[in-house]
């Protein structure tokens, strides 16, 4: 039970990540590889912040506006212009992995290459009957929980969630109908950022954080998007728990140098046996392009 209650609490933290992911890929098909950069500066913004002697709050605010800002920038200053110019999905992808190192590079160039935390000293431990966990996941599953269930009942229940959904399941047919396909690629890339900001700063305060930790946890949170179902807005969180469990088992019965190893080949088998992921539905040829 111990195992399965810190997996559960990794996979919605993977999940909140995988959902930044997919609210960008599915209206625009765009692989977002730049959330690596920003998963990898915002816990040092708050660190920076903190030692100024800023409240939690205000450092995670700013932390936050900064997330979003340099995932908003990517859209206004690069994919956009892309876009405009017809180019390929392999130039965004690119051009996104050029924007993740610069961002690392920076970050390196400014913080160096230490590993900090957030937090500092013991944590303190919280006892549910057998299942003991630190005060920092029990913050973690809190967190993510609500920011999951706040999305989607956004995305259910409001007119702006509807539009959303309408242009991730059909981004001409949506352009077509007058609606600014432009203002709402803007919120995409703006949710994006906020719910990649969460993720890293739950991480963050949880095991602490280095310069090198963006791209390797936005890998994962993508394997998590595939087995979920890269057509879905809710595979993410089916992806990210499964994942979550299946490497807090590995850890319990073999090592955490196995972890990586067993998601990948857990990727190639969905690829392999269920390509369309747990939450995936068959689509048509055409819409596939």
């Amino acid at each position: 039970m111990q195992s399965l209650a810190n997996g559960a609490i990794t996979g919605l933290t993977i999940a909140v990540l995988a959902l930044a992911f997919t609210v960008v890929y599915l209206p625009t098909r765009i692989f977002h590889i730049a959330l690596g950069g920003v998963y990898t500066v915002v816990p040092f913004i708050v660190w920076t912040a903190l030692r100024q002697h800023y409240p939690w709050p205000v450092a995670v605010i700013i932390a936050l506006s900064a997330g979003v800002t340099l995932s908003l920038l990517c859209e206004l200053l690069n994919h956009s212009y892309l876009d405009r110019k017809q180019a390929s999905s392999g130039a965004h992808l690119v051009s996104s992995l050029g924007i993740y190192i610069m961002i690392t590079q920076i970050t390196v160039i400014i913080w160096g290459n230490e590993s900090k935390a957030l937090r500092t000293g013991l944590d303190e431990n919280v006892i549910y009957g057998h299942i003991t966990l630190t005060r920092a996941q029990v913050i973690s599953a809190i967190i993510s929980l609500i920011i999951l269930v706040t999305f989607y009942a956004w995305l259910r229940f409001s007119t702006l969630g509807l539009r959303f959904r309408a242009l991730a399941d059909n981004p001409v047919e949506f352009s077509l109908r007058g609606y600014n396909l432009r203002l709402f690629r803007w919120l995409a890339f703006i949710l994006a950022g906020f719910l990649c900001s969460i993720s890293s700063l739950l991480v963050s305060h949880d095991v602490g954080f280095d310069p090198h930790a963006g791209l390797a946890s936005l890998l994962i949170a993508i394997v998590a998007v595939i087995i979920g179902g890269r057509g879905s807005f809710f595979g993410p969180v089916i992806g990210g728990l499964l994942i979550g469990i299946i490497r807090s088992e590995v850890v319990w019965f073999l090592s955490a140098r196995w972890q990586d190893a067993v998601t990948f080949l857990l990727l190639a088998v969905f690829l392999f046996i269920y390509p369309n992921g747990v939450c995936g539905r068959k689509r048509r040829l055409e819409a596939e392009a």
